[in-house]
């Protein structure tokens, strides 16, 4: 655990406040600029292949870093993440292309073809970025890892901003400029690992990340779907309209929290995996878990408490509908953000089942709820259910983790 300490945390917070900036930036220029029904149109474009991605995505990148974390890293290991990169993407784009037009709907087909040919750059791209960056982070080299992010993150919305200055902003040009951050990240960790790439990759040391990736990946699996089937559910089922609503919503709810969650997994992640599992790291982690907690919600009630007057001064006045969606979202995105810690936890101690079962509860729960929710009440109603589901199984979870490192409610608020 010493290696948690004071500077990482320092870096880490910084970069992830870039990138909350920037993923902001870039969510208010897109509103602004677009508007609510093209803003919607691009969700739609981009959402497909960056879902099936993360479905596909295998587990590989954290079976990297705790493997990186635990073992070191060598020429072959990087040799061996570019070949399952490469043959993971491979199947998917493969797979994945000719399935676009019955997920696409039949509004939509006018993108079709811009979609695909987004999904098949998209996709390798973004496993050669995220599995090297994962090198880094196992590597506890925080300051290329965060810079690497950064990138990746103000890419975006620089672009956006550059577009609209030279008068090209159309939904697909706003397309290729999210498209842009994944490939610049790709292009940099290919060119930082190009002397380590004269080896050949490892058909054991795939085997092996694979099997750990599996292990990791249907709770990997079940968490995103958890995430996203809200998502999925308004791409399929809602206008463009209702649709830039609620990305709207969800870009003003989720924005504090995501920086304070995601510093939090970026340090402990590796931590817990060289620390180890058992009730005495349980415990001892615990404190640092209550801090979070208080941190959250107290985050979260000035959130709804703004969000009246700061959605529409940021987002525009077009977006005033989205107030009471993205109120809700904020309080079901803190119980989603302490859920998402506790099974990084977990899956550090490479225990995944406590993480399967609450997410698979919360999909369960969207997925027999979507369809009526959306069809009766739209976008108001799925965020209602979505913070129904991720308050029901965060609670389950936490449960079962002061249950692993036998202390109570009690002991926890007070460590």
């Amino acid at each position: 655990m010493e290696r948690a300490s004071v500077k990482p945390w320092r870096q880490t917070f910084l970069a992830n406040g870039i990138i909350f900036a920037s993923g902001l930036a870039s969510g208010v220029l897109a509103a602004r600029l677009l508007g609510a029904e093209d803003r919607g149109h691009l969700a739609a474009i981009t959402y497909w292949p960056h879902f099936v991605a993360g479905v596909a995505a295998m587990g590989i990148n954290e079976a990297i870093t705790i493997r990186t974390a635990r073992s070191g890293t060598t020429r072959t290991l990087r040799a061996t993440t570019l070949g399952l990169s490469l043959a993971l993407a491979i199947v998917v784009v493969a797979v994945g292309v000719p399935i676009l037009p019955l997920l696409l709907g039949p509004t939509r087909q006018a993108s079709l073809t811009f979609t695909q040919i987004y999904f098949a750059i998209f996709v390798p791209l973004t496993f050669i970025a995220m599995n090297f960056l994962a090198v880094e982070q196992g590597e506890f080299n925080y300051r290329n890892f965060n810079l690497q992010r950064i990138i990746q993150a103000a890419t975006y919305p620089l672009l956006l901003a550059g577009l609209w200055l030279a008068d090209w902003l159309t939904i697909r040009s706003a397309a290729v400029a999210v498209l842009s951050g994944t490939a610049l990240v790709a292009l940099i960790r290919l060119w930082q690992v190009r002397p380590g790439l004269n080896v050949r990759p490892s058909l054991r040391e795939a085997r092996e990340l694979l099997a750990q990736g599996a292990r990791l990946h249907a709770a990997n699996l079940v968490m995103f779907l958890a995430m996203q089937i809200d998502k999925m559910a308004l791409v399929l089922l809602s206008s463009d309209l209702q649709l830039g609503l609620y990305v709207v919503a969800s870009t003003a709810a989720t924005a504090a929290q995501s920086l304070v969650v995601q510093t939090y997994n970026n340090v402990m992640l590796p931590a817990a995996a060289k620390a180890g599992g058992g009730p005495e790291s349980a415990a001892a982690i615990a404190s640092t878990l209550r801090r979070l907690v208080t941190l959250l919600f107290g985050m979260t009630v000035l959130m709804v408490v703004a969000l009246p007057l700061l959605l529409p001064a940021v987002f525009g006045a077009d977006f005033s509908a989205a107030v009471p969606y993205a109120q809700v979202l904020a309080v079901a995105f803190a119980f989603l953000g302490l859920k998402n810690v506790l099974i990084y936890l977990f899956r550090a101690w490479e225990i995944n089942r406590p993480a399967i079962a609450a997410d698979g509860l919360a999909s369960l729960m969207l997925l027999a709820g979507a369809y009526p929710v959306v069809r009766t009440w739209s976008a108001l109603g799925m965020a209602i259910l979505v913070l129904v589901a991720q308050g029901t199984s965060t609670a389950f979870l936490l449960w079962r983790f002061m249950k692993y490192a036998r202390i109570s409610i009690r002991q926890l608020a007070r460590n």
